[in-house]
């Protein structure tokens, strides 16, 4: 047992370096870990160097736009770059109480007559000069040992800058071989308490929308679906409903290829609302922010598999600054207090660590 431990820390020391490198030389590049693994892959693109395989690593942002990472051979350097300093908050401002309260108050009042739910996020932003890419990476591998269950990456590009993402939900995962396809309704949160109680029905609700809207999209491409039974999962502090949902792409009107299954499933209302176009557009009128990658989805993609994670429990970072996202399913009888708590709680499962390291014990 004392062999293997060693051996996934020297995989993780290993990562760790390498993914230092590449920040500082600030060349495109997506680092990832699917769930239960304890090794990292690594997709560097120069734009430059020869395609050396199929792989590709997808970051679609909650605007649609889209960025494709390939796999490249690319050589190491030699010479690496002198870390950038940063000089101004490149950030902005954290979602203060007042202009989130005045937000959940106007979604709760259209909500009273418009049934549904919308998801409204807020940031939170740490500047501390202490927060070097060494301390950040650090940090991020801490977060990564304690979410093994979790699809943990991290990546760059120019367009988007630097992200670290610790997904627990599933978008869409498909076997080509076989055509199996899986995917998770995940929403409803609290705070952990081991499945001991039973969940209430504002919870309840909120994931029934999810579950009814992925099973409709999914049978809507000529794909049957099928859903097991809610079950309560952890995720750190907090726990949510989980709903798996199953289908074949290899159905009835010939194959479905994935890119249309994940456009058509993407954004959920786990992560926007329903009906999905009204809540986007209360969004776009609630939210100060741009949400940037936050709710959009990474993907990787081989010749054997597609899979894909919604772009949650996520961080956008660069020396001296980091950007922590959260949000929450606003319904008709929420309250500004109980929403804070849970973004609070969703975004404390990146947070914790660098205030654990900073020392500012928060």
């Amino acid at each position: 047992m004392r062999n293997f431990a060693n051996k996934i820390m020297e995989k993780q020391t290993d990562a760790a370096s390498r993914l230092l490198s590449l920040l500082k030389r600030g060349v495109t590049f997506a680092m990832y870990s699917l769930p239960g693994r304890h090794d990292f892959e690594f997709i560097v693109d120069d734009e430059a160097s020869d395609i050396v395989s199929s792989r590709k690593f997808t970051v679609t942002m909650w605007d649609g736009r889209r960025v494709d990472i390939l796999d490249r051979n690319v050589p190491d350097a030699v010479n690496i770059a002198h870390e950038p300093t940063a000089i101004h908050n490149p950030y902005g401002e954290s979602t203060s109480w007042v202009e989130y309260e005045a937000g959940i108050n106007k979604v709760t009042g259209l909500l009273k007559s418009n049934p549904g739910k919308v998801v409204i996020s807020r940031r939170v932003i740490l500047a501390d000069c202490r927060l070097d890419y060494d301390m950040i990476v650090k940090c991020a591998f801490d977060m990564f040992t304690a979410y093994e269950k979790s699809f943990r990456a991290v990546y760059y590009t120019p367009t988007t800058g630097a992200w670290c993402v610790c997904s627990p939900e599933l978008l869409l995962s498909i076997d080509k071989e076989s055509g199996e396809l899986h995917t998770v309704a995940l929403a409803g949160t609290r705070r952990s308490d081991g499945g001991a109680s039973d969940w209430d029905d504002k919870n309840k609700r909120e994931h029934s929308y999810v579950v009814r809207y992925i099973c409709d999209v999914i049978e809507s491409l000529g794909i049957i679906p099928k859903h097991g039974v809610a079950e309560t999962v952890p995720a750190g502090s907090i726990e949510h409903i989980l709903t798996k949902i199953s289908g074949n792409v290899n159905g009835v009107n010939g194959k479905v290829a994935a890119e249309k299954i994940v456009a058509a499933l993407h954004p959920t209302p786990a992560i926007c609302g329903y009906p999905l176009a009204w809540s986007k557009k209360i969004i776009s009128e609630v939210e100060k922010h741009d949400r940037e990658c936050y709710g959009g989805y990474i993907a990787m993609e081989d010749d054997a598999y597609f899979i894909a994670h919604v772009n949650l429990r996520s961080f956008e970072f660069s020396p001296g600054y980091c950007c922590f996202w959260g949000g929450g399913g606003i319904m008709s009888e929420s309250s500004p207090t109980a929403e804070w708590e849970e973004a609070s709680l969703k975004i404390s499962t990146s947070l914790s660590f660098f205030n654990k390291e900073l020392g500012l014990g928060r």
